[in-house]
């Protein structure tokens, strides 16, 4: 049976340093006191399997490690006398890891997965850091999996699989008595809050500005009218509402996809993320009667050389409308690519603005606004596979064989938007797509068809015989 003890990491940094918090930190931070009182719901969890060398001890020396070179991860935040938010960096301080030690017969992943229901439902105090959680599993002595829970203030998804990838690599280097590699340069939180308040920070900042007005005045009010008795809050542009709607999600796991949509990226010229978001535009327009589609698209916000190693939250959501006009869909998918180009080069905006500008276009309007439905391909890869022959359709039977595999089933994922879609492609082969969304938008039944039309409309593309 695994037994667990808890064990003290010291960390001491470079600096301690206090700054104006960035965009991204504002953006997570609104997100946050909107969930409330579910203070954890935007905890983030992610995990690396380990080769199995090394001791207890060397995992611990990693995690410190970490902690000194990722400002992110021992930063705190408040409020100062003016309710501007601050982002606190600590020096030095301490955490407790846990240590689960198993017998070879024992599966790591049960220790993870009951950790992980346990830290999506333990708070972080966002005043106090660090905002991360660290644990263990160790057989035989050796750690074989380590596991962090971080507040989306401290750290996204792309930071996660940095991290992962460093720790590996630190345990690598300490396992075998190396001096442990040099951290990437990368810029840190309170260098970005800097450069964001820069003369070319801020004129991003106004190009931004000048996207979002754009994209506010060709956006559908909603793509989902509002039903009686709904329960989320009319009116609101993005993030969670203040009441709490039910909400479902289920996964699909599809061959089908997986082989379909490379096909359709070197068909249409276009990236396999746009062959995705095309046919999620489409369905929802068609579902809507719009000509259509707006959807904010996650950023990682990383294209700069100096924030591609940056451990810390630089997530964005920014709107992209999608014309759904005329009768080829390659046309759509060229303008999505498009369309989603422009979104991802207008990441960094002020969150605080745009809500003002949301706010001002519906009372102009005389309409709520509601940009409640997000598009995220989380995918680590989107390169296509090996060049093939675009003029030869996908063999018909391969694809009939592979939509027979597919499974869809309720999941546990939840988010605070009216409608939330996933791309990710754990297992090879395949791609998952996950669906959250409110029942006043789909009923449970609705979320498992949607799924299915996804699958539907890409594999008729793909079994087309192009023109060319």
């Amino acid at each position: 049976m695994a037994e667990l003890v808890q064990r003290r990491v010291r960390f001491t940094g470079r600096r301690a340093a206090t700054a104006p918090a960035t965009c991204a930190q504002r953006h997570m931070w609104n997100l946050i006191e909107r969930q409330l009182p579910d203070a954890a719901f935007y905890n983030v969890c992610h995990w690396v399997h380990l080769p199995g060398h090394g001791t207890e001890e060397d995992i611990l020396v990693v995690f410190a490690e970490l902690l000194a070179r990722h400002e992110s991860l021992r930063t705190g935040f408040h409020r100062n006398d003016d309710g501007a938010l601050v982002q606190q960096v600590e020096k030095s301080g301490g955490l407790d890891a846990e240590v689960w030690t198993t017998e070879r017969d024992e599966s790591p992943g049960d220790v993870l997965n009951a950790w992980r229901r346990r830290m999506q439902h333990t708070a972080f105090e966002a005043g106090r850091a660090p905002l991360i959680r660290f644990m263990t599993v160790v057989v035989d002595g050796a750690p074989v999996l380590a596991a962090f829970c971080v507040s989306h203030l401290a750290a996204d998804l792309m930071s996660l699989r940095l991290l992962a990838s460093e720790t590996t690599r630190l345990l690598d280097a300490r396992a075998a008595g190396r001096l442990l590699p040099p951290a990437a340069t990368s810029r840190q939180p309170v260098e970005q809050a800097r450069f964001e308040h820069s003369p070319r920070g801020r004129a991003l900042l106004g190009r931004a500005r000048t996207y979002w007005l754009r994209q506010l005045a060709i956006a559908p009010a909603t793509l989902f009218p509002p039903q009686s008795g709904a329960g989320r809050e009319p009116g609101k542009g993005s993030g969670p509402s203040l009441a709490a709607p039910v909400r479902y999600s289920a996964a699909m796991d599809s061959r089908a996809v997986a082989l379909a949509v490379p096909v359709l990226a070197r068909r249409w010229r276009v990236s396999t993320s746009a062959v995705l978001l095309t046919v999620v535009a489409l369905l929802l327009g068609r579902r809507a009667g719009l000509s259509s589609c707006t959807l904010r698209l996650l950023t990682a916000n990383r294209a700069e050389p100096e924030l591609r190693e940056t451990v810390a939250n630089l997530h964005a959501e920014v709107a992209a409308t999608i014309d759904l006009a005329g009768d080829r869909v390659e046309d759509i998918a060229r303008r999505a690519l498009a369309a989603c180009t422009a979104a991802y080069a207008n990441g960094l905006y002020d969150p605080d603005e745009v809500e003002d500008l949301i706010g001002a276009a519906a009372g102009e309007r005389g309409v709520p606004i509601d940009l409640s439905y997000c598009f995220n391909d989380i995918r680590a890869s989107h390169a296509l596979p090996e060049a093939a022959d675009d003029r030869i359709p996908v063999s018909t039977a391969a694809l009939r064989s592979a939509v027979t595999d597919t499974v869809v089933a309720p999941h546990e994922f939840q988010e605070g938007e009216t409608f939330f879609l996933v791309v990710d492609d754990e297992e090879p082969g395949w791609i998952r797509l996950i669906l959250n969304a409110d029942h006043c938008a789909l009923a449970p039944s609705e979320v498992h068809a949607f799924l299915y039309d996804v699958e539907r409309v890409l594999v008729e593309h793909a079994l087309e015989v192009p023109d060319h």
